[in-house]
């Protein structure tokens, strides 16, 4: 039997290893983007970006794959400075306004845990569209760029409709009491949800203790019930 090379290690779910990743460079033709992704997204990553420049809704990647490293400086940023986080109302908090506690729960609105993004597995993008960006706009990622009259209105339509054709979804599509909703971001369902299966709760753990990350009591130790929150309940279609 064939080996099934697009399953991941324990390390590779988590960030701390990329031999599953191809590097994109900006002068491959790929639409002169830049970006890592798991070896066998490539290709639906390359029709799906060719479809919206031949559909006028040129789609463009702001972020791809990210490693544990660079999840823990996004984490440890907000958990560890006096910083505005975002809350699923549209309000915003300064983080040291909480206790260590609610800051980790305002932190897991919009930013993953080390070790338990998606974006891990080098088959998640969030995305624009490069068509409505006046010169010098400041990508935000936000849900009003998405809603009808913003920016990436006529994305998110073309997202809907398009996605499905060549394998990717929105996995968090509508707020589903975990992750916010992030209409940006995309993910290759076939290798995405095999991560997912694979997911090693128990190894992460361990490799939290062994970390600086801000929180971290307040997560190992209840680890199980965030992941379920935030790793396993997304919108599956």
């Amino acid at each position: 039997m064939m080996p099934d090379n697009s399953m991941m290690t324990p390390e590779q779910l988590i960030g701390l290893n990329q031999d599953h990743l191809i590097n994109i460079e900006n002068n491959s033709e790929l639409l002169g983007q830049t970006f890592q992704c798991h070896h066998e997204v490539l290709i639906p990553i390359a029709k799906l970006i060719r479809q919206s420049e031949m559909d006028g809704v040129p789609l463009r990647i702001v972020s791809s794959y990210r490693s544990f490293e660079r999840q823990a400086e996004i984490w440890n940023n907000k958990f560890n400075n006096d910083v505005e986080l975002n809350l699923r109302d549209g309000t915003t908090v300064q983080s040291f306004e909480l206790t260590p506690q609610e800051r980790v729960n305002a932190i897991l609105h919009y930013s993953a845990i080390p070790g338990t993004s998606r974006h891990h597995w080098g088959t998640d993008f969030d995305v624009f569209d490069a068509a409505s960006i006046d010169q010098g706009y400041e990508v935000k990622l936000t849900q009003e760029e998405f809603d009808e009259g913003g920016p990436c209105s006529n994305l998110d339509e073309w997202l809907d409709y398009n996605l499905e054709k060549f394998g990717f979804f929105k996995p968090y599509r509508e707020d589903k009491g975990g992750v916010a909703c992030e209409p940006w971001h995309i993910s290759y369902k076939p290798i995405a949800d095999k991560a997912l299966e694979e997911f090693p709760v128990e190894f992460l753990k361990d490799i939290l203790r062994q970390k600086d990350i801000g929180g971290k009591d307040h997560i190992t130790s209840r680890l199980e019930s965030l992941a379920r929150k935030y790793v396993y309940t997304i919108c599956s279609e």
